[in-house]
C-alpha cells in the first residue's frame, strides 16, 4: 500500500508498482472530491518515470489551479494533446511573464492551429474570433476565415459554433437558411443547455427562429396575393 496523509491506497489490496497504476490512482484522485489533493502525488511519481499521460494531466491541473511556471514545460512536454496545446495558445495570446511566455498573436494562432488539427473545437472557436478582430493576416474577408472556423466546431456538435456560424450567415451573408438551420442545431443540442452562454444561446436562438419564421411566412403571403392578384387587377380593390 502508499501511504498519502494518512490514507492507504493500493491497485486490487496490493501496492502499486508500475507507473501506469500510479497514473491511475491519480486519475481517480482527480476525478473525485475526498483525494483530489492526492492527485499530484501519484501522477507525479508517474510523470518521473516518463508516463506522457500523468505528464499530460498534470499540466492540466497546473493550469487550471493557476501554477503557469510549472504548467508551461508539461503542456510542453504534451505535444500531442489538444487540450495543451490549447492552454499554450491561450497563455500566448494573453502572455504570462510567470511563465517565460510573451504575448504573441502569432504563436497563439500557431497552437490554436495546432489544437484545431487535433480536434479542439475550443481552439476553433479562439481562432474564428482574432480573425473576426482582425489580428491575423487574412486572405479573403476575416468574416469568411470566422465562418470556417465556426462551422468547424459546430461540426463537431459544439452548440456554441452552431451559434457563432449562425450569426455570421444571418447577420453579415443575409443567409437565412443556412442560419436556420444552425440555430436549429443548438436548440436540439443536448451540450447546449451545459455551456456557460447555453441559456443565452438557447433564448436568441428561438428568438431569431421565430423571427424568421415570421418573415418567411409574410413573403409567402406576399407571393401568394402578388399570383392572386396580379397588379392590373389590383384597382378592383381599391
Amino acid at each position: 500500500m502508499v501511504l498519502w496523509q494518512g490514507n492507504n491506497f493500493t491497485v486490487d489490496g496490493r501496492e502499486p508498482t508500475t507507473a501506469e497504476e500510479y497514473y491511475r490512482i491519480g486519475l481517480n484522485c482527480w476525478n473525485g472530491e475526498q483525494y483530489r489533493g492526492a492527485a499530484a502525488y501519484f501522477l507525479g511519481a508517474a510523470a518521473d518515470v516518463g508516463h506522457e499521460a500523468a505528464v499530460e494531466l498534470l499540466g492540466h491541473i497546473d493550469y487550471v489551479q493557476g501554477r503557469y511556471a510549472s504548467a508551461v514545460p508539461r503542456l510542453r512536454r504534451s505535444s500531442g494533446s489538444p487540450r495543451a496545446a490549447y492552454y499554450l495558445a491561450a497563455l500566448h495570446q494573453r502572455g504570462c511573464p510567470e511563465a517565460g511566455v510573451g504575448q504573441s498573436y502569432d504563436e497563439a494562432a500557431r497552437w490554436y492551429r495546432a489544437a484545431s488539427e487535433l480536434g479542439e473545437p475550443e481552439a476553433m472557436l479562439a481562432l474564428g474570433d482574432l480573425y473576426l478582430e482582425r489580428l491575423l493576416p487574412v486572405t479573403r474577408t476575416p468574416a469568411e476565415h470566422a465562418l470556417e472556423q465556426f462551422l468547424a466546431a459546430a461540426a463537431r456538435d459544439h452548440p456554441y459554433g452552431q451559434y457563432r456560424a449562425a450569426e455570421i450567415y444571418r447577420t453579415l451573408y443575409q443567409d437565412t437558411e443556412s442560419a436556420a438551420a444552425l440555430y436549429r442545431a443548438c436548440v436540439a443540442n443536448p451540450l447546449t443547455g451545459r455551456h456557460a452562454l447555453g441559456s443565452m444561446m438557447m433564448l436568441q436562438s428561438q428568438a431569431h427562429l421565430r423571427e424568421m419564421s415570421a418573415t418567411t411566412a409574410a413573403r409567402l403571403q406576399q407571393q401568394r396575393r402578388d399570383a392572386v392578384n396580379p397588379t392590373e387587377r389590383r384597382g378592383d380593390f381599391y
